[in-house]
């Protein structure tokens, strides 16, 4: 008995002795809260980083009536192209717009439609000369796909856009073809100088009594006007002018002399070699009559080739459109994103779906 007992005293104890059962259920416990812990962080991680990682690739950036516009295409559209963001909010607009209202004028687009416009393209652009549809189908899909890997597109994306194209097309040739030949114009006359005082002394020589058409053939720099008595000629208004003249021309009432209107160059040349917007001169206008006269052949060029615009112009007012951001309108912090997430990727090429 002794000896057992003693055996048993002298007995080394184990390396790794099982816990006790309280502290095996302790240590359970732990590791429950732990995870149930981690799991909790996991979660409210992912319900703040949702918005700022996930969300917004899944937002509506452009809304036209009922339809949207997600900001993954949106940055998909800007990578092809290399557009500026605002300048894609508007091109995408316009293209919501252009489907919307052409089939009002019987036009429409089928899937054939655009599967000839694109086996157009590829026989433009492929070394097959056997012309028609002799090109072989599979040296076509394959074009194709490498078309859509180039793009970043999906196959709907892709043929949506060429879709886009053909509806231009043809609403362009459709407006151009009704488009009236009579509209009102303005009679237009100039002085240019080169300095904003010279503008301001010659205004104040109209003011005291001087004619327009005197003025101009003395001092206007501009010799083709200049000896017409500053005559630039009649004018619709739709794009021929640019804008600003436009603008400053219609607003003006007839028999009146405009303030000096800076003339402005925005690809002048800079001392270091770079371009830059740069005032070089400034004008006064004068209108002296107003009426409907029939375009004349220029006029009716320029205006049939901004047909769309112009016509796009009217049928903005007629829906109800909205540019959305990351948290409410479209605002300086979710242009700022849209960079920062362009920049983190290289373009994906010029392979714009393109009917040329």
């Amino acid at each position: 008995m002794s000896q057992a007992g003693k055996k048993r005293t002298n007995r080394p104890p184990a390396e790794h002795p099982l816990p006790h059962p309280v502290e095996r259920h302790g240590r359970g416990t732990a590791i429950a809260i732990a995870a149930a812990v981690l799991i909790l962080i996991l979660a409210i991680v992912g319900i703040i980083g949702y918005p700022t990682y996930i969300a917004p690739f899944q937002k509506t950036i452009i809304t036209v009536d009922d339809t949207n516009i997600r900001m993954d295409y949106f940055l998909k559209r800007i990578k092809l192209t290399g557009s500026d963001p605002i300048a894609m909010l508007t091109e995408l607009t316009n293209d919501q717009l252009i489907k919307l209202g052409a089939p009002r004028y019987g036009i429409s687009v089928s899937p054939e439609d655009i599967d000839q416009t694109l086996r157009s393209v590829f026989q433009g652009q492929s070394d097959n000369t056997s012309g028609g549809a002799g090109f072989p189908e599979r040296e076509f899909q394959e074009w194709y796909r490498q078309r859509l890997n180039e793009s970043g597109l999906t196959d709907k994306e892709y043929r949506d856009i060429i879709a886009t194209e053909i509806y231009r097309s043809r609403l362009q040739e459709h407006l151009a073809r009704i488009m009236p030949t009579i509209a009102e114009q303005i009679h237009l006359y100039a002085i240019v100088v080169e300095k904003e005082k010279e503008a301001q002394s010659i205004r104040d020589r109209w003011l005291k009594g001087e004619k327009f058409s005197d003025l101009a053939t003395q001092l206007s720099l501009d010799r083709i006007t200049g000896d017409k008595g500053g005559e630039v000629g009649w004018f619709p208004e739709g794009g021929i002018l640019t804008p600003q003249i436009e603008f400053e021309a219609f607003d003006l009432a007839t028999g009146n002399m405009s303030q000096p209107i800076p003339i402005i160059d925005q690809n002048a040349q800079q001392p270091d070699g770079s371009t830059a917007p740069t005032v070089v001169g400034y004008q006064l206008l004068m209108v002296t009559e107003r009426g409907e006269r029939e375009l004349d052949e220029n006029a009716k060029q320029v205006l049939r080739s901004k047909v769309v615009d112009t016509w796009l112009t009217t049928e903005r007012q007629g829906h109800k459109i909205e540019w959305r951001g990351l948290s409410g309108s479209f605002d300086s912090e979710t242009y700022a994103w849209i960079n920062y997430q362009l920049a983190k990727s290289k373009p994906a090429g010029s392979q714009q779906p393109s009917q040329q």
